[in-house]
């Protein structure tokens, strides 16, 4: 009995003794949904190596909180990671130019493709990869939290571990530039009723008459096509948020021309 309670109360001392971040990589070992996949964490061993292509991520999330509970900064080094435990160190190197950089793993993503990584824009300036979009890449694990190795995946499915893509008025675009390329979707915000749609929808035709409302994964967004020309996009983008129809935007392309 002795024992028992012994146990008991060292179990639940180690639990609330937890730090908060300690708490969210704990947690960030759950299975997560995003889009209809689920995705299950995983510990990864020192030293791992692998070749993926990362992509990168700006202004669009730029000042929100990541999967960690960190504002993200995009002009720091940081990168997302769809199972690689919260807080896990990388060494990320361009095989193109030879530089390497030191990342943290604090958020989710992408998930998008067959994408590997999703880089800060300061990383994927640093590197050299920005201009490409996506591009190939070599990750070496430096190191993962040693709250990790205390713990085991979860295999209980909790939702949403990660915070909710596209949320809000903002304008984003994943497309590939080609030569022939004339015009690239832009998408804004996530809608959780198609009257709310429908509420902006009426706004926003009257700077953008061919904007119309699509339903993905039981959601519901503002699609419409602009311009490949980077600076007219982004002119027309800088406007929208003068006028307050939509809070930030963010251009993901990789140019293949």
């Amino acid at each position: 009995m002795f024992k028992f309670l012994f146990f008991f109360i060292y179990s639940n001392f180690f639990l609330f003794a937890l730090s908060l971040e300690e708490k969210t990589i704990k947690r960030s070992l759950y299975p997560y949904t995003i889009k209809g996949i689920t995705y299950y964490p995983k510990t990864v061993p020192v030293g791992k190596t692998k070749e993926v292509f990362a992509s990168w991520y700006g202004e669009y999330f730029h000042g929100r909180k990541t999967a960690m509970g960190n504002i993200y900064d995009m002009y720091g080094y940081s990168a997302a990671h769809k199972t690689f435990p919260l807080g896990t160190m990388l060494l990320v190197t361009n095989p193109k130019n030879g530089k390497s950089l030191e990342v943290k793993v604090d958020d989710r993503g992408p998930f998008w493709n067959d994408r590997g990584l999703d880089l800060s824009m300061g990383a994927a300036e640093y590197l050299g990869t920005k201009r490409e979009g996506v591009a190939k890449v070599k990750y070496e694990v430096l190191s993962v939290p040693d709250i990790v190795n205390s713990l085991e995946p979860l295999k209980k499915t909790i939702l949403p571990l990660a915070p909710i893509y596209n949320s809000g008025y903002t304008a984003v675009s994943y497309t590939s530039i080609m030569k022939s390329t004339k015009k690239v979707p832009i998408e804004i915000g996530t809608f959780f009723n198609k009257k709310e749609a429908k509420l902006y929808l009426t706004k926003i035709k009257k700077h953008l008459p061919n904007a119309y409302i699509f339903k993905e994964y039981k959601k519901y967004k503002i699609k419409f096509f602009l311009s490949s020309n980077e600076n007219l996009v982004t002119k027309k983008l800088k406007d929208l948020k003068k006028r307050g129809l939509i809070t930030g935007y963010g251009l993901c392309w990789s140019y293949n021309n």
